[in-house]
């Protein structure tokens, strides 16, 4: 017999095996066979993963109580088997937890950013209105960041990429000081414990306040600098949703810029502060060491979108189309 005869003839063998197990099945209770049949010793001889890819397990689960099934089923050997950390990479559980907590985050540092940037566009308002100046005489924001954030946000009241508001700017700032001020002190206590571990008998020298004072000048330059470097923002501004950019509205300074932001910022502190009021009355906001560094300060909460309080952003856009 020829290669194709036996193939035709086996063909034709599964066919009938096939119709007369279908027949036997119409007249024949497969429960009564299965009460008679060692199933264990059946499953050793049978190919469970190619079974497996014959059968709709989603129709055989909706048969199955999966309750009783599982009463059964020794767990714990069964998560040994298992890949728990590729299982749980594949649901996606990591990016769920992440986009969560971030979300959180964003939402409770929402409830201290937008009402200081209505109080930021009221005192803006108010201070210029004060002397004659109309807010719609000032823009917005640097040109080439306004036009970016224009044409990926259509929502009303929306404030990123505008210019940041004094008050905002000036909690910052403190915030800024608690964390230097903090650093400094445990910078100073971790040095002094390692001399401590290297040096048995070391004690701390009778250093002068000048000492002091020119070291912690020293770690609040490092502070700013690093962190208009390297992020153009400080934790401060991070956290009240701040990003320092060009004049020009390039997103990200050159590290020239913010080292001359750094070394001229006691100037606008000079004189009782005057150098400060430019972040109200100038038509950048730019006070002295923004303007000696062609810096400028906007608002910036990375992926939400920093927007005005909505009853005061209402306000406004109502107002805006009476004038």
């Amino acid at each position: 017999m020829t290669r194709p005869e036996r193939q035709s003839e086996k063909g034709f063998l599964g066919r009938m095996a096939s119709e007369a197990s279908e027949r036997v099945l119409d007249f024949v209770d497969p429960n009564l066979v299965l009460d008679h049949i060692d199933v264990d010793a059946l499953l050793d001889k049978v190919d469970i993963n190619a079974l497996l890819a014959r059968v709709d397990v989603n129709h055989l689960l909706e048969r199955v109580d999966v309750s009783a099934f599982m009463a059964r089923v020794d767990v714990d050997a069964l998560m040994e088997r298992v890949d728990i950390q590729n299982l749980v990479n594949r649901a996606g559980i990591p990016e769920i937890v992440a986009e969560s907590t971030s979300h959180l985050t964003g939402s409770a540092l929402d409830l201290f950013r937008r009402p200081l940037v209505g109080l930021d566009e009221i005192v803006f308002r108010g201070l210029n209105r004060l002397i004659g100046r109309e807010a719609r005489e000032f823009p917005d924001g640097p040109g080439e960041l306004i036009d970016w954030v224009e044409e990926h946000e259509s929502k009303a009241g929306v404030k990123t990429g505008r210019y940041g508001g004094a008050l905002t700017r000036l909690f910052a700032v403190f915030i800024d000081s608690a964390v230097i001020s903090l650093g400094f002190t445990m910078f100073v206590a971790g040095v002094v414990f390692v001399l401590g571990l290297i040096v048995p008998d070391f004690e701390i020298p009778q250093a002068t306040g000048l000492v002091y004072g020119l070291a912690l000048l020293v770690f609040s330059f490092l502070y700013l600098w690093i962190s208009y470097a390297v992020f153009g923002k400080t934790i401060g501004k991070t956290i009240l949703g701040l990003r320092v950019v060009s004049a020009d509205g390039h997103a990200t300074m050159r590290a020239r810029q913010s080292l001359i932001r750094v070394l001229t910022y006691p100037l606008s502190f000079a004189l009782l502060g005057i150098g400060l009021l430019g972040v109200v009355f100038n038509p950048q906001r730019q006070a002295w060491h923004d303007r000696l560094a062609r810096t400028t300060v906007v608002y910036d909460w990375g992926s939400r979108t920093a927007t005005m309080p909505t009853p005061l952003s209402d306000f406004l856009e109502r107002k805006g189309a009476q004038v």
